[in-house]
């Protein structure tokens, strides 16, 4: 399915995936275990081979949405970019599980068998407020409320955020996904602010479908809500 002009969103395992397209292809999270299959059909779909994947991008790392990065580097060499605590995480083994249906213990012990940490991985450490040459412009925007090492990426034009685990689309509305405790909440409201401050006109997070109504009054709203 195609979400804008060069943007494909694809169905990984218990997430979403969002390839960004042009004569190198960009992917923006990776899916839970088993997920590699489903974007490398989508790539060929596309007309594309396997080497043509030249970044993977993270959003964060929970197994949902890192479980089919081993794969798909193995089969693309593609370089892998994120923030700097989620490479910490990484080369640490500590892989949160994520809370999206992955808490079967057989989707946990294919895990255990295709995190990054297992294999030659080129890494892209990300800074917040650094751009990438992707369709136009993409901007890295660390937002730490789901988890410390989460940042989304804003697509210049036509000003999409690729929310990751932040934001959710649940039955028409947005709504926020802050971790745990007093700081995280604090730092979602920071992030939401941010957020309403570039007037996106789509979220592309990483379970539920687009959001695309009156955004930044919603974020904002969302703040206000966290703050009460």
């Amino acid at each position: 399915m195609q979400a804008a002009p060069g943007v494909y969103v694809i169905g990984a395992v218990a997430s979403r995936a969002y390839l960004l397209g042009g004569v190198e292809l960009t992917l923006i999270d990776a899916g839970g275990p088993g997920s590699a299959g489903r974007v490398l059909r989508a790539m060929a779909r596309l007309e594309h081979r396997p080497q043509d994947l030249t970044r993977i991008l993270l959003t964060h790392v929970d197994l949902d949405h890192v479980g089919g990065l081993g794969p798909l580097v193995e089969a693309s060499g593609a370089r892998v970019y994120a923030h700097p605590a989620a490479f910490e995480r990484l080369a640490e083994g500590r892989v949160p599980r994520g809370d999206r249906g992955l808490s079967s213990a057989w989707a946990l012990l294919r895990g255990l068998f295709v995190l990054p940490r297992r294999i030659e991985m080129q890494g892209e450490p990300l800074d917040d407020g650094a751009a990438l040459p992707v369709l136009g412009g993409l901007r890295v925007v660390y937002t730490a409320g789901h988890s410390p090492d989460h940042v989304v990426y804003s697509l210049e034009q036509p000003r999409l955020i690729f929310a990751g685990d932040l934001l959710e689309a649940r039955r028409g509305h947005l709504e926020a996904c802050p971790g745990p405790g007093a700081a995280a909440r604090q730092e979602t409201v920071l992030a939401l602010r941010r957020l309403a401050s570039l007037d996106p006109l789509g979220i592309l997070p990483g379970h539920g479908p687009a959001y695309r109504d009156n955004i930044a009054l919603r974020l904002v709203r969302l703040a206000e809500i966290l703050e009460e």
